[in-house]
């Protein structure tokens, strides 16, 4: 049920753009905080990771507290290894990172300055770059010895992933915003185990400033 609510906002959104009374473009940069969930996601093993997004962004406004916004985003993904458990001899440790290319597609309401948004999103997997590593398990209190390299690739993951966004946001009058984001993944990006996108994105962003009531009668 949860998925096919998300969906709706997909597939309602050609009805809602021929609506628009008119459009802003913009672009917004920022930092996140990822973390992996699912059954073999457990934050006892795994850390979070810090990375990057940032893209061009439509907004489709209805009326001066709703509007439609779409994103097109490069999003860094993924989460640590803190010595997750591989065997009875061996864990896994360091960064497992992915990028992705990703289309939210939000409802935004406002009211003045402030804003809330949320829907789905569509992500794409364009690379993976992992440093995850062996290493001795049950080490006690000492570093780990590294027994090798844990090789990764394109292979092992989804192509596709899926989810929701949601987020909080003041919005100036030139245009500038500051926003924060949660975004969840509603299925594994891993082919093998249950592993899901999990974060927290904080975001500076532009969008060309609203036309005045003046510039709107010109029109």
């Amino acid at each position: 049920m949860k998925k096919t609510l998300l969906f709706l906002l997909f597939i309602l959104a050609p009805v809602l753009l021929a609506q628009a009374q008119y459009t802003r473009f913009g672009a917004k940069v920022g930092g996140s905080l990822y973390a992996v969930q699912g059954d073999d996601g457990s934050s006892d093993v795994t850390d979070n990771l810090a990375g990057f997004h940032g893209g061009v962004v439509l907004c489709y406004e209805f009326v001066s507290r709703l509007a439609l916004q779409a994103e097109l985003l490069y999003e860094q993904k993924g989460f640590v290894y803190d010595e997750y458990p591989l065997n009875v001899a061996e864990a896994l440790a360091d960064d497992h990172r992915l990028h992705y290319l990703t289309l939210p597609l939000m409802l935004k309401l406002q009211k003045g300055g402030l804003f809330v948004e949320g829907g789905p999103y569509l992500g794409y997997l364009l690379a993976e770059n992992t440093e995850v590593v062996r290493v001795e398990r049950n080490s006690g209190n000492t570093e780990p010895a590294i027994l090798g390299d844990y090789p990764l690739s394109m292979d092992d993951f989804e192509r596709w992933d899926y989810g929701y966004t949601v987020g909080i946001g003041i919005e100036m009058d030139n245009g500038f915003s500051f926003s924060l984001h949660n975004t969840g993944g509603l299925t594994s990006f891993s082919k093998t185990l249950d592993q899901k996108n999990f974060g927290f994105k904080l975001s500076i962003g532009y969008l060309i400033p609203s036309p005045s009531p003046d510039d709107m009668m010109r029109w």
